[in-house]
């Protein structure tokens, strides 16, 4: 069993037990996709630099501050879509620099990029982390996060970075 189907509850050997299914292209990268290009055609005029680099990580915890400023303040639907295109953009980022394959987490009721399979398991949970950095600030820093993400994919190491 791999690491994330075991983190998962999924067990890949029984088709019976399997819940986590890769996103085909129409799925959920399509999704993802569609939410960063929207997220960028809204706040890329204001936070000039977001163009799916690393540096441009920066960016968006500028944005995020500003933002976390009145999140509290915010409907529901609001921070949904705001953690939504926020996290799609983080995901982006990590999948654009090194790859990696979408999949739907369960447990946590929301997508996971896996990344290096099949030699290890590197997953980053982009909408966990924009919603603690909205709640919590700078403490819950987005740079800081994708840093340990990418320590553990150039380590090769199976983890899910939360």
């Amino acid at each position: 069993m791999r690491f994330f189907d075991f983190f998962n509850g999924t067990d890949k050997k029984d088709p019976a037990k399997k819940t986590a299914e890769k996103s085909g292209p129409v799925g959920l990268d399509r999704t993802l996709e569609g939410l960063a290009t929207a997220f960028l055609q809204k706040y890329a005029p204001q936070y000039p630099g977001l163009d799916y680099s690393v540096g441009s990580l920066e960016v968006l915890e500028r944005l995020l501050q500003d933002a976390g400023g009145f999140f509290g303040e915010m409907t529901p639907v609001q921070q949904q879509k705001i953690t939504e295109g926020a996290g799609a953009y983080l995901f982006e980022v990590a999948r654009k620099n090194v790859g990696g394959t979408y999949y739907w987490y369960q447990k946590l009721d929301q997508p996971v990029l896996i990344t290096g399979q099949p030699d290890f398991e590197t997953g980053i949970l982009a909408y966990h982390q924009v919603r603690n950095r909205l709640k919590n600030g700078p403490e819950e820093n987005i740079p800081a996060y994708f840093k340990g993400y990418m320590e553990s994919v150039k380590q090769s190491r199976s983890a899910i970075i939360i």
